[in-house]
């Protein structure tokens, strides 16, 4: 599962920036500066050894030059796009429940393993799953 998967709750501006330079690179920019305003300078240099050095070191010299080249002069607002990830998060958990439970382990033993790794609670991991029921019930309700 990949970002590209909740594209639709990403903000306008970073489906621009994923775009421009790809959802993987893009996910390590938001991973290092999501929440920050980063100052976008005329060029590599204007940018600051530091920022610069960053921005390459993050996405790699080629996206951090399209950015440059794209966004240079400009201030962009990185946002962490909590929501997204976290519905990724969410999504991968699912699919790895379900993968564990056709594997045979009961569904506590899959909670007391992955809740930890998801970093959430099983009451929490218990609303996803009856969430997911819920959707799936009303899907089936709405083709009969």
């Amino acid at each position: 599962m990949n970002i590209e998967q909740v594209a639709d709750l990403l903000p306008e501006s970073v489906q621009k920036i994923a775009e421009l330079i790809g959802y993987p690179a893009t996910v390590r920019l938001l991973e290092a500066f999501g929440g920050t305003t980063f100052p976008v300078g005329k060029g590599l240099r204007a940018l600051g050894a530091t920022r610069s050095a960053l921005l390459r070191q993050t996405i790699g010299d080629e996206n951090a030059a399209l950015i440059v080249k794209t966004f240079g002069g400009e201030v962009l607002y990185l946002p962490r796009c909590d929501r997204a990830l976290r519905e990724l998060r969410n999504r991968r958990f699912l699919n790895e429940f379900e993968e564990l439970r056709s594997q045979g382990s009961s569904s506590l033993m899959v909670m007391t393993a992955l809740c930890p790794k998801y970093g959430f609670s099983d009451r929490f991991a218990w609303g996803l799953l009856a969430e997911k029921k819920a959707v799936q019930d009303n899907q089936q309700n709405f083709l009969f």
